[in-house]
């Protein structure tokens, strides 16, 4: 498979640090999820192996967004989150990596929709 095929959760392919061992992990792993038991650095006590978005909706300015947490292929956490162009902010935002990465996700979708908006 190349890895620039398919669809990658956060809209587009990363490269970018481990967080766990910086330098140690693999992007192209983390980019899809499920590295576990492949990359060295995955932490074993992770609650989740991936995390998938999805805008569930977009109208009047708010843009929703539908995250799932999964583990062996099944959901373990899922929510909704809310995200207000007009204010440029979530109305609530996860803290740590999820924060982040949804950020991104929201970010690449903007600028597909309507041609290089940036959060």
């Amino acid at each position: 498979m190349e890895w620039g095929s398919g669809r990658a959760p956060l809209g587009g392919l990363f490269e970018g640090e481990c967080e766990i061992e910086r330098g140690a992990g693999d992007a192209r792993l983390c980019n899809f999820g499920y590295a576990r038991g492949l990359c060295a650095s995955f932490p074993d006590a992770a609650v989740a192996d991936a995390v998938r978005f999805s805008v569930s909706g977009s109208a009047d300015g708010v843009v929703r967004v539908l995250w799932i947490l999964e583990k062996d292929h099944a959901p373990v956490e899922h929510g909704v989150l809310e995200y207000r162009e007009s204010a440029g902010e979530f109305v609530e935002m996860p803290e740590g990596v999820l924060g982040e990465q949804v950020r991104v996700f929201v970010e690449n979708y903007l600028a597909r929709k309507i041609g290089g908006h940036k959060l």
